[in-house]
């Protein structure tokens, strides 16, 4: 493994509910290091943003759970681990589709060509005002190819087939370079975030959830809290 600590210690399930949740239970039994990873062939309960169910085929996608220790982050600031993943995934993705058009859509899933191709959910647990762990879930659609129009996969732009252990550590790689990046130069951290942002700049549409009303807008940046400006 070519990394540090990132998937140094690597644990495979067939099957799993969830692979946040069999995380989030294993570092209640015992201390893990950072960098622990659960993998999965597939997750019958995948967790998504806002509640939502993460779906993916059996053994055909990359569906991981990473555990790190982000203190040096209060949680005022927690999302800029955001960005930091988001970026790594964007990494990832442009080392094999160099000419597709990879883009971030806040908060943190990727789009190739308007369509989705991975999402996360990170989960914090805070002590204080720090972040005292996180665990971040990654799902990206790699081999299947049976998915609807608002999805796309690797395979589908590609047609080739993936794969997914060696994939797994070239991703691991990209987390590492970024989480590290993250610690020494956040600020870089911040400004490729918005060099990729899906509409940055853009005149767009919103919804206001709250009101339940539509409205055009221009993506000026974003709060340290991770609202858009």
């Amino acid at each position: 493994m070519d990394t540090l600590f990132v998937g140094q210690n690597y644990i495979f399930l067939p099957e799993t509910p969830s692979t946040n949740s069999f995380l989030n239970t294993l570092i209640t039994e015992r201390r893990l290091a950072e960098g622990t990873v659960i993998s999965s062939g597939f997750q019958s309960s995948g967790k998504g943003q806002a509640g939502n169910t993460w779906e993916a085929a059996k053994d055909e996608n990359i569906m991981i759970s990473v555990l790190l220790y982000p203190r040096f982050l209060s949680v005022h600031n927690q999302f800029l681990l955001s960005k930091c993943i988001a970026l790594a995934i964007f990494d990832f993705l442009t080392k094999f589709l160099p000419t597709a058009h990879v883009r971030i859509k806040w908060p943190n899933d990727i789009l190739v060509s308007a369509s989705k191709i991975c999402g996360v959910l990170i989960e914090n647990g805070l002590k204080g005002e720090q972040i005292e762990y996180s665990i971040v879930g990654i799902g990206i659609n790699v081999n299947e190819i049976s998915i609807d129009g608002k999805r796309t996969s690797m395979k589908t732009i590609t047609g080739l087939d993936y794969d997914l252990r060696y994939l797994e550590k070239i991703l691991f790689s990209c987390i590492e370079a970024r989480y590290l990046q993250m610690k020494s130069d956040p600020g870089t951290v911040s400004k490729d975030y918005l060099s990729v942002l899906y509409g940055f700049g853009e005149k767009m549409k919103f919804k206001d959830k709250i009101h339940n009303v539509e409205f055009e807008g221009i993506i000026n940046g974003i709060h340290a809290d991770g609202r858009l400006i």
